[in-house]
């Protein structure tokens, strides 16, 4: 009887123990970061009843940040790859990293330890990808300047060094190409770790793809997904009509329009590049 006393003692003991102890109200970790910036890290709890040991961050399971109530030196860092404290700007509850690298990217965990009487720890992870958008603009190339119906278009959408590679789409006049016209490469990999992303068009000019004589070509390039997006329109090649030519006959050749032989014209081209780059929230 005295022993079921005591183990019920322990259990209510135990239970007003995780009623009023130590508790981890949210913690912040960025999904995306993105390279050469800082990152921001937030732990937020409350101790209750319970005093504060220690609060620590760990990456992939290694120790980089301390703050303990025990010790002479209250904020600690360790080294750790990929990992840069900024040591003036960090508090208990919020550290920054600086200089973020590709090897920054991983699973980051932050732990809080209370003191007597509980003597809990409570933890929550999380993991940074770090992205690292293209430094040059995307580009469209190798398509003929001069265009007549039933000629063939080809040629690339290029996005140069990122990481991850990005996720390119062509349209044609604002309509997505079709599927059976693209053409896929494998991301060419970089020996910085960045990644260069081709995609290639071919499709055969028919007069459903020209409007008011004019045919657009657009190339989208995309990082990340709805929480960090860079989206860019690139070149946007625009085939424009131009007065007829006497004696020119290209865009008629082939082209079962029923002009008659004096009825001729050609293709001018104006190659307009146009970038727009929209970050949507880096954390």
């Amino acid at each position: 009887m005295f022993q079921e006393k005591v183990v019920f003692f322990w259990v209510l003991l135990a239970n007003w123990v995780l009623v009023i102890g130590i508790k981890l109200e949210s913690v912040f970790i960025p999904q995306y970061a993105v390279k050469d910036a800082t990152v921001t890290l937030r732990c937020d709890f409350d101790v209750e009843s319970d005093k504060l040991m220690s609060l620590k961050w760990y990456k992939d399971d290694h120790e980089f940040f301390r703050y303990s109530m025990h010790h002479g030196i209250r904020m600690q860092t360790f080294s750790v790859e990929g990992v840069i404290v900024d040591t003036a700007q960090s508090t208990l509850n919020s550290v920054i990293l600086k200089n973020v690298t590709l090897k920054t990217s991983g699973t980051y965990k932050c732990e809080v330890s209370a003191d007597v009487p509980s003597f809990r720890t409570l933890s929550k992870q999380g993991d940074i990808i770090v992205i690292a958008p293209p430094k040059s603009n995307p580009r469209i190339v190798g398509f003929h300047s001069v265009v007549s119906l039933g000629d063939t278009l080809r040629g690339n959408c290029t996005c140069d060094r990122s990481r991850p590679a990005a996720s390119l789409m062509f349209y044609i006049n604002d309509e997505k190409a079709d599927f059976g016209d693209l053409i896929e490469y494998l991301p060419i990999s970089e020996q910085d770790g960045l990644e260069t992303s081709v995609l290639g068009l071919r499709f055969q000019v028919e007069p459903k793809h020209f409007r008011s004589g004019n045919l657009e070509l657009k190339c989208t390039a995309t990082i990340g997904n709805g929480y960090w997006v860079t989206n860019m329109m690139v070149s946007q090649a625009s085939f424009n009509a131009q007065p007829s030519f006497p004696g020119h006959n290209r865009l008629l050749a082939g082209s079962g329009s029923g002009h008659k032989a004096g009825d001729v014209g050609t293709w001018g081209t104006s190659l307009l590049a146009t970038v727009i780059i929209t970050l949507l929230g880096y954390f």
